[in-house]
């Protein structure tokens, strides 16, 4: 999704930036400035199928159109976009241009293939950037155990919390720092070789037993105020079970550096996918104006057909009767909980139609998805700037808590008068405490916590129409969860996972299913990730097809670059 990450930086050089990221230490970048492959001419306009309109999928779907082959995309909702999902607010009926984030809402600037799609369809401006506005970056008001903290921009946390800053900086900092030195020198066998280490570590270690090792003289006040309020940027008590791994990770990564606010909306990448027409042997055309995607058409199994190739069962969405076809290629593009309860994939079959490998199957019934929750506002004015339309210090821009309330974030979007308010956004347990709740009774509750915070933040809190955009991950169908944060020991399951696009080079594992999507990539809950993963699958189905790949292609990394 996401995209979404809470700041947890250790101390790096500013003008760095971690590409490529340290999982595959593979550059997308060059392999990207021309079409992927080049299709034997009898294979042009071959159909192919896409299972998901998510980023993943319509990646993939753009670049296999470049080649001269012909998506066709199932997608079971009724929209594009997946969790790259900018809602709009509606007046009398009619969209306007305040919109909610439901999914992804901001971007770090490490996100390089998300970048270099975004500026070529011109929906990010690198010389006009958008920071969003995280914890500290604006006014914020901290809340903890009945005390409000005010922080101003671009200070120090506030005193109270600069202890747990110290020492998580003393614990994470020098081990960002060993492994950003090689990088930074373009040393990757340095960095493959540090990361190595940093596996053998903490591949079976929570995020708490970390912490409890690397800062033995933390208190149980240090664990629960970190796990409230982190170091004033959020709090990770909901996620201490998670793979300490995976969040060293993000730090590595820069996943957590330098966010942006995407002004347009982050579903403006996906909408571009369908509709920027694409240069071909046969002329300019899109997606779009090729019909590629089937909205309202779930895919509800995928099996081996007697030709060899995957046959897809999906609902018409008219007669809403099952009907199937084969292709010769399939990706499948979705959350792995949704490869699981929808498509069959998982279950048992005679191993000689089998699609994926035990291991592949094993990954998808295990990796962890978490839940998550958010709800947005519309207000009449953005009441957190002055008059001329500057910051007001004197009011937040962003409000943590340890209360129900967890993250609320004023958005400010040029193209609107409005403001717009993520009035809580929560994780796991935080978010698991919500669903029994309606949207306006949620709602009141929040404001109320709010109003004990800052009475005068809370008092502009009055919704447009009285429109309370909500949404619970876990509880959409379809998805079934936010995204994929492994618990500890499942490193093995992403990496099959994540690999699984290889098996094309195999005639013997070969079965013409390919998976993509952030759930299985190493970056779960972020747009890059289901774009690599989405990249990958579409050289896959080339290569399938006779294709003659790109030099450079993701096909020819090493997937043994680590030992997991």
């Amino acid at each position: 999704m996401s995209s979404d990450g809470r700041r947890i930086t250790g101390k790096s050089n500013e003008d760095f930036v971690a590409w490529p990221h340290v999982d595959t230490l593979y550059n997308y970048i060059p392999f990207l400035k021309n079409p992927i492959a080049r299709l034997p001419p009898e294979k042009l306009g071959t159909e192919v199928a896409i299972v998901g309109a998510g980023a993943s999928g319509m990646v993939a779907a753009y670049e296999l159109l470049k080649i001269g082959l012909m998506p066709v995309i199932f997608e079971a909702t009724n929209r594009i976009g997946g969790r790259c999902w900018s809602r709009p607010f509606t007046q009398n009926g009619f969209p306007v241009n305040a919109f909610a984030e439901m999914g992804a809402m901001r971007v770090p600037i490490s996100s390089r293939v998300f970048y270099y799609y975004a500026e070529n369809f011109g929906i990010y401006n690198p010389r006009k950037p958008t920071p969003f506005p995280d914890p500290g970056l604006v006014p914020t008001v901290l809340y903890y155990q009945n005390r409000v903290y005010s922080w101003d921009a671009g200070e120090s946390s506030p005193k109270e919390f600069q202890k747990i800053q110290k020492d998580w900086e003393a614990f994470i900092g020098p081990l960002i720092e060993k492994i950003h030195y090689p990088w930074k020198k373009k040393n990757y066998a340095g960095v493959a070789q540090i990361w190595q280490k940093y596996i053998d570590a903490y591949k079976n270690k929570s995020f708490f037993q970390a912490l409890n090792e690397g800062i033995p003289h933390w208190t149980t006040e240090d664990f629960n105020r970190f796990g409230a309020l982190g170091i004033g940027t959020g709090g990770y008590g909901s996620l201490y079970h998670i793979s300490f791994l995976e969040f060293l990770r993000i730090v590595a990564n820069q996943l957590e550096k330098k966010q942006q606010l995407i002004e347009g909306g982050i579903e403006k990448l996906t909408e571009s996918f369908y509709t920027e027409p694409v240069k071909t042997r046969s002329g300019n055309v899109s997606l779009r104006e090729n019909g590629a995607v089937r909205l309202n058409t779930p895919v509800t199994r995928i099996v081996s057909g007697e030709n060899g190739n995957p046959v897809i069962s999906f609902l018409d969405p008219v007669t809403k009767q099952e009907c199937s076809r084969e292709f010769p290629a399939v990706i499948v593009a979705i959350s792995t909980r949704s490869m699981q309860i929808t498509t069959g994939l998982t279950g048992y079959n005679d191993k000689d139609s089998e699609l994926l490998s035990l291991p592949v199957k094993d990954a998808i019934k295990k990796l962890h998805l978490i839940n998550s929750s958010k709800m947005f506002i519309r207000t009449r004015t953005k009441f957190w700037l002055d008059q001329d339309g500057k910051q007001n210090p004197k009011v937040p821009q962003n409000i943590q808590t340890d209360e129900l309330v967890r993250g609320v974030y004023a958005l400010d979007y040029p193209q609107t008068e409005n403001g717009v308010i993520l009035i809580s956004y929560t994780w796991e347990d935080d978010s698991a405490k919500l669903p029994g709740l309606d949207a306006k009774e949620r709602f009141r509750i929040f404001k109320e916590v709010l109003a004990g915070i800052s009475p005068y933040f809370s008092s502009h809190l009055e919704p447009v129409n009285e429109e309370i955009i909500n949404i619970d991950w876990q509880a959409e169908k379809f998805y079934y969860g936010a995204f994929k944060l492994p618990y500890p020991g499942q490193e093995p399951y992403t990496h099959a996972a994540y690999y699984q696009f290889l098996s094309v080079l195999s005639p013997e594992t070969d079965r013409g299913v390919y998976l993509a999507g952030d759930s299985i990539s190493w970056y779960g809950g972020w747009v890059e990730g289901a774009l690599h993963t989405g990249l990958n699958a579409a050289c896959a189905v080339a290569r399938r097809l006779g294709a003659e790949l790109s030099t450079g292609s993701p096909l020819e990394q090493n997937p043994n670059l680590y030992r997991y």
